[in-house]
């Protein structure tokens, strides 16, 4: 499973001219595994900065384009390396 690696808590703001609204986003880099990382920005809203440390993708952040291809949602949320995983339903 890929790691995203948050390097630093500092939250980039963009102004939306068009809209007078702000757009917050942290860089963050997923690792490829190969020793180097793709870095992508994860949208905040008005949450929180994510820490320093190693995050995987939540499942929840994956959909499907109408052609069923792969996307992530405008929001990726990440969960921390470690943290406790919810339960699979049984059948």
């Amino acid at each position: 499973m890929p790691v995203v690696t948050v390097k630093s808590a500092q939250v980039e703001e963009k102004l939306i001219p068009s809209s007078g609204k702000i757009m917050r986003s942290q860089t963050v880099g997923l690792e490829l595994g190969n020793g180097f990382s793709l870095p992508f920005r994860v949208g905040l809203g008005q949450r929180p900065a994510y820490q320093p440390g190693e995050y995987d993708i939540d499942p929840k952040s994956f959909g499907l384009s109408a052609y069923g291809d792969l996307t992530l949602g405008k929001y990726v949320d990440l969960v921390p390396v470690g943290a406790a995983k919810p339960a699979a339903a049984k059948p």
